[in-house]
């Protein structure tokens, strides 16, 4: 009964143009900002690549939060809710399999725009020319797609909280494009908001105004598995019109 929820749900991701054209955008302009982007803090060499792609990457999270919020918006437009929800009785089965449908496209994005930046970076700068130094620059990131399946999972639990897709998109695209370094100037407790918790993730060279990695990414965790369970419960009792 799952796979069949799971199979639906991944033909209206296929069929939505704007999903679609989200994932086209998200494969071309990903690579483009690694390419283009110039060094953080000075870098050169290898470090400069890394740093090249973690900044990608970092402002390819915008593109994840589209995604994500256009896919569970739409549950909410033209009564499509009360219809799916009229095919698949069991809701958590239901919810279930939008998360596993948009974790998994999100995973098959980050694995295509990962093999295009490294090979635009190899055909531009002649870096990645080896295993060893395409397999170093993938290992550093690791905390940055942690972060980004996190930052979708918050995307989408916000989205069917407030039953609105530019709500998760003002918040999250906001703390990602500078209202968090703002808010940071405020107070350091700041920090442990999503998004601000993660950014060493993206930094070649940590800095102590933000939390560690390891700290950041669990701290991000916590904010996820919090408003997942909260939006559990939401969706469940919640009434459908």
């Amino acid at each position: 009964m799952y796979r069949s929820y799971f199979k639906s749900e991944c033909l209206k991701f296929v069929y939505n143009r704007w999903l679609l054209l989200c994932t086209a955008g998200i494969l071309i302009f990903i690579p483009a900002m690694v390419l283009t982007l110039d060094s953080f803090a000075g870098e050169s060499g290898e470090l400069l690549y890394r740093s090249k792609m973690m900044q990608g990457f970092y402002l390819g999270q915008v593109g994840y939060c589209v995604l994500a919020a256009l896919y569970f918006g739409q549950e909410y437009l033209r009564s499509t809710l009360r219809t799916g929800l009229l095919c698949v009785p069991k809701r958590f089965g239901f919810l279930a399999a939008k998360l596993t449908c948009i974790l998994l496209w999100t995973v098959v994005l980050m694995f295509a725009v990962s093999l295009i930046s490294v090979l635009t970076l190899h055909f531009a700068y002649g870096t990645a020319d080896s295993t060893e130094s395409v397999a170093a620059l993938i290992r550093c990131m690791i905390p940055a797609y942690l972060s980004t399946l996190e930052l979708t999972l918050l995307t989408a639990a916000i989205v069917i909280l407030t039953r609105s897709q530019i709500v998760s998109i003002a918040i999250l695209i906001s703390l990602i494009l500078g209202l968090g370094s703002l808010l940071l100037q405020y107070s350091s407790m700041m920090r442990y908001l999503p998004v601000l918790a993660s950014m060493n993730s993206f930094l070649i060279m940590e800095t102590t105004a933000y939390l560690p990695v390891g700290q950041g990414i669990a701290v991000q965790g916590i904010w996820c598995a919090v408003l997942l369970l909260i939006e559990g419960i939401v969706f469940r009792k919640r009434y459908v019109r």
